[in-house]
């Protein structure tokens, strides 16, 4: 368990846990037992059990001594909600969470001696909601984050890895198998990750267990309808809610299951106070379902149009209409597919049509694109709230269904053909002309909350996006592909990026309409772009040479910049700097012609790295300058770290060490603060070499490790072996030149060391000539006996050693 660390007067709080803390503000608030054990979800005796601890660590006797010692301490000036920040996604509740608590205290029991805990139970009984209070409690004992990964959505276990990775903001950016990337990436990190809505996915349990053994700091919290069948799993039966048996003397209000229905019955009628007799409708009802908490919401939710009565009386009616299901389904499925069927009928037709059509989204949806798609108004969505179909988000603002409700609702948009492919169609054109808009804003100061936008809705885009390749709407496609390449470019998703375009091209290859062939004259270019950073440039170089051939011939400019680009980078990974510079003035050529801004500053940019790998200085600088200019007053942040780096390089090329450190400082500010990966990575790779040249070693350090943190999560062994020369660099400044010796004889021995080193040629050259002056300084036993150690190192320790 990892404790709060702060000094705090004459008291270590090491001394003190998390909980403690957390349970001693409380005193300090004046609450009982009880009113903490309620507010943390804990028993009453575990609450009493730690309150003892409190008081033997602060040395008092009572309660009122132990808030009097802490406020000369200054303990309870710390806020709870910040004690302990870490990583998480974890959405906020917007409701109060009920009851339960038995089953939370097991939850924490088990996450403190299991690593692998399912949650196992059928649809409807609350898992998620219990997985997601449970992990909010259990969050502060992982450093590195509390991570909730949706798997509702997806239909496919080849996108469980990139759909983990995405949530934990980890780019899979190589052509190394994804799921070794993810692995190398969780191995070193203490993460509580819950995997949301397995059951779908069981043929893909294997990673979960490839996460356990690999990475130890890993703890997965999973729900399903049914286990994973894994020898490391621990099953937790999630059922109803406790509700009273018959013939219970017991006051209903204690029991979890009749105080869910009045909390939701108090949200549809304010005062609702029950008469005795209403309470044992209410009963009724808790029993009828089993205490399914979704169920439970659902007949709260009549109390708009129906008495508590009549409510009990119709949910007899229709289990009674159900009851020639088949023997053998669980009675269970029965009651809540009664309670289903009867919420079903009790909606407008209108509402019915609406709630079938919102069945398409994936992953939730904003109201806009809910009356786009839908045509559900405002009114109509307060409605379906109301009722219980759909949950609303406050702090984000979307709208939710609940999985299985979605899945009932498109069990009836399925019975019609012609209705189901034009609710279909209308999502694939509303999410085309959001793309579009969407490509608009990227350009711009609106860049970050389009980001944000486009990445809350990215599973409905890949959705829609999909359906027009499949269907052939290259107009729609149109409409998506700028903003898709961008969005997978600025967060480093080169292996997704490979897939998505590559599905494209192949449906579009041989297209004879002009239109149809630019746009896969495109998809292969961008195919080809992500191919180059995936180091797969040789098949990268011909994708854009093909795709060149093809734009040349067509009037499509835009599309013909960006194909120009993939070729310049793909034509620099192969050493055709002849066909790269040839490509780069093309799209300056063309971007100039058009009169398109942007374009015009991302062609500045690229003409500026050629006039730097030209070691033309001065037009590199007016270029980079230019393009910074541009990218600022258009409002691009993200664009606006490129000329950063450039104008660094020029520095650091002429020696002016202050100004290149300057530069590459601008650089990584802005791409941490906008998840730049690149950015992120290349700055302080080169602030690490420019401190090492002012003398500031152990800055040059820091820099170092965070450059090859991120690359040896990602997997780059071009970029490794590049950072492995900077550290070599900084042993002989800091006259450790055995270590370098070390270090460059195992570079020079990888080899990937024969790749080219941006403005120095190949890897392998630097580090043979900066190991011919160590041979100079060194007496020859020593320095046969450094790079015999060298030769003999293992990549993977030596990193581990540098970064810790």
């Amino acid at each position: 368990m990892n404790n709060h660390k702060v000094s705090v007067g004459e008291l270590d709080a090491d001394d003190l846990t998390w909980r403690e803390q957390e349970i001693l503000i409380l005193l300090g608030e004046r609450l009982t037992n009880r009113e903490i054990a309620n507010q943390l979800h804990l028993a009453e005796s575990t609450v009493k059990d730690y309150v003892g601890k409190i008081l033997s660590k602060l040395f008092v006797k009572n309660r009122r001594q132990a808030v009097e010692r802490a406020k000369t301490l200054g303990l309870l000036q710390l806020d709870r909600g910040s004690m302990i920040k870490t990583p998480s996604n974890l959405p906020a509740e917007s409701t109060q969470f009920v009851g339960r608590m038995d089953q939370l205290i097991e939850i924490e029991q088990c996450l403190a001696i299991t690593r692998l805990l399912t949650l196992v139970g059928p649809g409807g009984t609350g898992k998620t909601r219990l997985a997601l209070k449970a992990a909010e409690a259990a969050s502060r004992n992982f450093k590195d984050g509390c991570f909730l990964v949706s798997l509702a959505q997806i239909r496919s276990v080849d996108d469980i890895v990139q759909t983990i990775a995405e949530v934990l903001k980890f780019p899979i950016a190589t052509h190394e198998d994804p799921q070794n990337q993810l692995i190398r990436y969780l191995r070193k990190r203490h993460i509580l990750l819950v995997l949301d809505n397995f059951e779908h996915l069981l043929e893909g349990s294997d990673i979960v267990n490839v996460i356990l053994q690999a990475a130890p700091g890993v703890k997965i919290l999973v729900t399903s309808r049914e286990r994973l069948n894994l020898h490391s799993e621990t099953i937790l039966s999630v059922g109803g809610m406790l509700y009273p048996e018959p013939g219970s003397k017991q006051d209903p209000l204690s029991y979890d299951a009749v105080a869910l229905f009045m909390q939701r019955a108090r949200q549809v009628l304010r005062h609702f106070n029950p008469s005795p007799s209403q309470f044992q409708h209410i009963v009724s009802i808790c029993q009828f379902v089993q205490g399914m908490p979704l169920a439970i919401e659902l007949a709260a939710a009549w109390l708009y149009l129906l008495k508590v009565e009549e409510i009990a009386g119709e949910l007899e009616k229709g289990f009674d209409i159900l009851s020639a299901s088949p023997r053998d389904t669980p009675r269970r499925h029965r009651s809540i597919r009664a309670v289903f069927e009867h919420s079903w009928s009790l909606l407008l037709p209108a509402e019915q049509e609406i709630l079938t059509r919102l069945s398409v989204f994936r992953g939730g949806f904003t109201r806009q694109a809910a009356l786009q798609v839908a045509g559900a108004s405002l009114q109509a969505l307060a409605g379906l709230v109301n009722k219980s179909f759909l949950s609303h988000n406050p702090a984000s603002g979307r709208l939710e269904i609940h999985e299985l409700l979605r899945q009932y609702a498109q069990e009836q948009l399925d019975q019609s053909a012609s209705c189901c492919k034009k609710a279909h169609e209308a999502h694939a054109a509303y999410f085309a002309t959001f793309m579009e808009q969407g490509w608009e804003r990227l350009r711009d100061h609106r860049q970050m909350a389009a980001l944000a936008d486009i990445e809350a809705d990215i599973e409905n885009i890949r959705a829609a996006w999909k359906f027009c390749v499949e269907h052939l709407n290259t107009q729609q496609m149109w409409q998506f592909i700028y903003g898709l390449w961008f969005v997978y470019w600025v967060r480093w998703w080169n292996h997704a990026g490979v897939a998505l375009f590559a599905q494209a091209a192949t449906v579009l290859r041989g297209s004879q309409d002009e239109d149809a062939m630019a746009l896969w004259a495109l998809t292969m270019a961008f195919q080809g772009y992500f191919m180059g950073w995936l180091d797969l440039s040789k098949q990268g170089y011909e994708l854009a040479k093909e795709s060149a051939s093809i734009l040349e011939s067509l009037d499509f400019p835009q599309a013909l910049i960006f194909t120009y680009d993939s070729l310049s980078v793909n034509a620099y990974f192969q050493n055709r700097y002849i066909e790269e510079f040839v490509a780069i003035e093309k799209m300056v050529k063309i971007s100039m012609k058009i009169g398109d801004r942007w374009l015009l500053a991302f062609s500045l940019f690229a003409a500026s790295m050629n006039a730097l790998l030209q070691e033309d200085y001065q037009e590199a600088n007016r270029l980079a300058h230019r393009n910074l200019k541009l990218y600022e007053e258009i409002g691009d942040r993200i664009g606006s770290s490129m000329p950063l780096i450039v104008l660094g390089h020029v520095a650091l090329a002429r020696n002016d060490h202050e100004n290149a450190c300057g530069f590459y400082l601008r650089c990584l500010q802005i791409a941490q603060q906008t998840g730049f990966h690149y950015g992120i990575q290349t700055a302080s790779k080169y602030l690490g070499k420019v401190t090492i040249a002012l003398g500031r070693f152990s800055e040059a350090n820091k820099y170092l490790v965070q450059s090859l943190t991120i690359t040896q999560d990602i997997g780059f062994i071009r970029d490794i072996l590049n950072l492995l020369v900077d550290f070599a660099h900084l042993k002989m400044a800091q006259g450790d030149l055995e270590t370098a010796a070390e270090l460059l004889a195992l570079i020079i021995e990888n080899p990937a060391s024969q790749e080219s080193r941006m403005f120095e040629g190949k890897i392998r050259d630097s580090a043979r000539d900066l190991l011919n002056s160590i041979e100079a300084e060194l007496p020859p036993e020593i320095f046969s006996t450094a790079t015999g150690r060298g030769k003999d190192l293992a990549l993977e320790p030596v990193i581990t050693a540098l970064v810790s």
